[in-house]
């Protein structure tokens, strides 16, 4: 489950973000955690690391949120930060502490929802996990993040990574149901990849650096519609 926070001194833009996102979620029919800090300070003093996203207002009364994030960096080199402001020259700011982005006030729900899916996909992207693969009987691990691609080939399954080509035994179907948490969707009946490589696509073809693999016509709406998503962009 997603743990967000919002760190905001006025009322009314913080209750604005609290619907925007909640409805957010709910078209969604995703689970979340929402905290809401009415000052920086507050959220430091309680802050555990635990969230994986906070909406951090820059123009506080009691705090700078440039200078709050400095001290979440110091802590949690992990976590997304999203900076919200009036002021749109803080976005520059943003890079010495890592934002990944900014929402202008007043926010609107349209930018929010582009905004919020990019932030929820970059955090997505840090998430992974290891899988295991067998070949004749020797076993072999691999970072999720690190698979490019996974297609059949014979009667082997060939996982395509960042660190080379490993051979495997096993089904598609259920290695597609193993990393489909993970940013993964079958392009064809003999292939899936990981969306984080897709590079482009075209009516018959998906690509993932130089490599070409066949992309399957009656799923091509379905990925042209997640790879919208993952990247922030609207269906």
């Amino acid at each position: 489950m997603i743990r967000l926070a919002i760190v905001d001194d006025d009322a009314e833009d913080l209750k604005l973000l609290q619907g925007y996102i909640a409805r957010f979620f709910e078209n969604r029919g995703e689970e979340y955690r929402l905290f809401t800090f009415s000052d920086g300070e507050d959220l430091l003093f309680r802050y555990d690391g635990t969230f994986d996203l906070i909406f951090l207002d820059v123009e506080m009364r009691w705090s700078n949120g440039i200078d709050v994030a400095r001290s979440i960096r110091r802590r949690d080199g992990d976590t997304t930060l999203l900076f919200v402001s009036r002021i749109a020259q803080y976005a520059v700011e943003g890079y010495s502490v890592e934002a990944m982005d900014y929402l202008l006030k007043p926010v609107e729900y349209a930018v929010l929802e582009k905004k919020l899916q990019k932030a929820l996909n970059h955090v997505a992207s840090r998430r992974s996990c290891r899988v295991r693969i067998c070949a004749d009987g020797d076993y072999r691990w691999l970072n999720t993040d690190s698979i490019r691609y996974v297609e059949v080939y014979g009667h082997s399954l060939i996982y395509h990574t960042t660190e080379g080509d490993f051979r495997a035994s096993g089904a598609i179907a259920a290695v597609a149901e193993e990393l489909a948490p993970y940013h993964f969707l079958q392009c064809a009946r003999f292939s899936l990849v990981n969306l984080k490589y897709v590079t482009g696509i075209d009516s018959s073809m998906i690509y993932i650096g130089a490599d070409a693999i066949p992309l399957s016509r009656r799923r091509r709406k379905e990925l042209v519609n997640a790879l919208l998503l993952y990247n922030g962009g609207q269906v």
